[in-house]
C-alpha cells in the first residue's frame, strides 16, 4: 500500500513530498531532496512515537528529538496507516482507544462514569466513613463522647440524685462491655434515652415514669449500652460528615476529625439509628440481659409500653380531628391529615425508632429460642435501686410534652 504525504527530516523545518510505502513491520519513505536527489528512510513500525492522534494535526513522528515527521493529507490517509497496523503501539493511547466510540459511545461512557461517581457517593463514601469511624482508638472516641455530652448537658437539667440511682443500678447489672458506661437523667418531661460515642447514655426522666419493673430499666439500659458497644453513634455520625471522613482517612488524621466531630456537637441531639442498627441493639442487648442472667422479658414489656402510647395517640389525635375509625380511610385527605398530624407530635422515643410492633415480635423470637432449662438470678441490687428510683420526686409527664396543643 502507497500513499503520498510529506516529510520532515528532522535536520531542517522543510517539507518534502514523498511516497509513504506500508510494509509488513516498517514503512518505507523515499522522497527528493533540493538537487532532487532521490533519498529514502525507513521507520519500524514499533519505534514511532506514541500519540494522541485525534487530538494532533495529521502526522506522525519517529526517532530521538529532533523528531522525523510524516503529514498526511487527510484523516483518511492516517486511518489507512492505523487500520494496517492495527496492533502498532503508536496510535493505542487511551484516548485514541475512547475516540473510536462514536459520540454515543462516548456519552454511554460518561453516563457509567456519573453512575459510578453516584453510587460511590451513596454507598462507597459511606462505607470508608464507617469503616474509618470502627478503626478510631477508643480513646479518641471516648474523648469525642465527652465533649458531646459536656456540650448537650450544659443545656439541660441533670436530676443528680436519679442519676447516681439509675448508675448504681447500671453497675449492678454487670453487663459485658469495653467500655466504662456512664448513665445520667436529665429533668425533663420528654419521653427518650440515648447514647454517645465512648460510654455516655442519657436517660430522660420522661421515660423513667413510664417504667414498673426494673427489668424494663434493665432491658433500655442494655439497648442503649449495645449502641455504645457497637459505637452507633459514631458511625451514624461519621456517616453524616461522609467526606470529612473521607478526607481524614485519606490522611490518617484522626486528630482532626475529632475536631470536626466536636465542632459538629449539635447533631447528637437529634441521633437517628438506623433500623438495622436498632435491631442490633434491641438483639444484643437481649444476649447481654441474658448472658448477665437477668430475664430479658423486660425488653418487650418496655416496647409494649411504647406500643400503647402509640395506640393512645393515634386515638387521642384522631378524637381531637373529629374523627372516627371509618375515618381513617388512606385514601381520605382526612386520614392524610391525620397522618401528619400524628407525625409532627409523635413522642421522640417513637419518631426515632423502629415499630414497636415488629420489635416485640422479633424479641419474643429469641425468647422462645432460649434453652427452657435456663433460669434467671433475683437480683435484690437491681430491685432495691429501681425502688429508690421510683421513690425519687417524680416529674409528671402531661399530654402536652408528648405532643399535643
Amino acid at each position: 500500500m502507497t500513499i503520498e504525504a510529506y516529510f520532515i527530516d528532522g535536520q531542517t523545518s522543510k517539507r518534502r513530498a514523498c511516497l509513504v510505502t506500508l510494509q509488513a513491520n516498517a514503512i518505507s519513505i523515499v522522497y527528493y531532496d533540493d538537487s532532487l536527489q532521490k533519498l529514502s528512510s525507513t521507520w519500524r513500525v514499533d519505534a514511532i512515537l506514541r500519540q494522541d492522534l485525534r487530538t494532533t494535526s495529521n502526522y506522525i513522528k519517529y526517532g530521538d528529538f529532533p523528531h522525523q515527521v510524516l503529514e498526511f493529507n487527510s484523516e483518511q490517509d492516517l486511518s489507512r496507516i492505523i487500520e494496517y497496523y492495527p496492533e502498532a503501539l503508536f496510535h493505542q493511547s487511551a484516548y485514541n482507544k475512547f475516540s473510536t466510540f462514536g459520540w454515543k459511545g462516548m456519552v454511554s461512557a460518561l453516563v457509567g462514569v456519573i453512575m459510578v461517581a453516584v453510587f460511590f457517593f451513596f454507598y462507597g463514601v459511606p462505607f470508608i466513613a464507617d469503616s474509618f469511624a470502627r478503626s478510631i482508638p477508643k480513646e479518641y472516641e471516648t474523648y469525642i463522647g465527652n465533649n458531646f455530652r459536656q456540650t448537650y448537658l450544659q443545656y439541660q437539667t441533670i436530676d443528680t440524685l436519679r442519676s447516681e440511682q439509675i448508675q448504681q443500678f447500671y453497675n449492678q447489672m454487670n453487663l459485658e462491655s469495653d467500655y466504662d458506661i456512664s448513665v445520667v437523667v436529665v429533668d425533663s418531661k420528654i419521653i427518650n434515652a440515648f447514647a454517645l460515642p465512648g460510654g455516655y447514655i442519657v436517660v430522660f426522666s420522661g421515660l423513667l415514669e413510664m417504667l414498673e419493673e426494673e427489668d424494663e430499666l434493665a432491658g433500655l439500659l442494655a439497648h442503649e449500652a449495645s449502641h455504645i458497644n457497637e459505637r452507633h453513634s459514631l458511625r451514624l455520625i461519621s456517616k453524616d460528615l461522609a467526606m470529612y471522613v473521607l478526607f481524614a482517612s485519606l490522611t490518617g488524621d484522626v486528630g482532626g476529625f475529632s475536631s470536626i466531630l466536636i465542632e459538629n456537637s449539635n447533631l447528637v441531639s437529634s441521633l437517628s439509628y438506623s433500623r438495622n442498627f436498632e435491631k442490633e441493639a434491641d438483639l444484643e442487648g437481649f444476649d447481654l440481659l441474658v448472658n448477665s442472667e437477668i430475664n430479658p422479658k423486660g425488653m418487650i414489656s418496655l416496647f409494649a409500653k411504647f406500643q400503647s402510647i402509640n395506640s393512645k395517640m393515634e386515638q387521642e389525635l384522631a378524637k381531637k380531628m373529629g374523627m372516627d375509625s371509618t375515618d381513617l380511610d388512606e385514601s381520605s385527605d382526612t386520614a392524610k391529615a391525620w397522618f401528619v398530624r400524628f407525625i409532627e407530635n409523635v413522642p421522640e422515643i417513637l419518631s426515632t425508632h423502629p415499630i414497636p410492633e415488629n420489635r416485640i415480635r422479633y424479641l419474643e423470637e429469641e425468647m422462645s429460642q432460649l434453652d427452657p432449662t435456663l433460669t434467671f438470678r433475683e437480683n435484690d441490687s437491681l430491685k432495691l435501686y429501681f425502688d429508690k428510683l421510683l421513690k425519687t420526686s417524680k416529674v409528671s409527664v402531661d399530654s402536652s410534652h408528648l405532643g399535643f396543643d
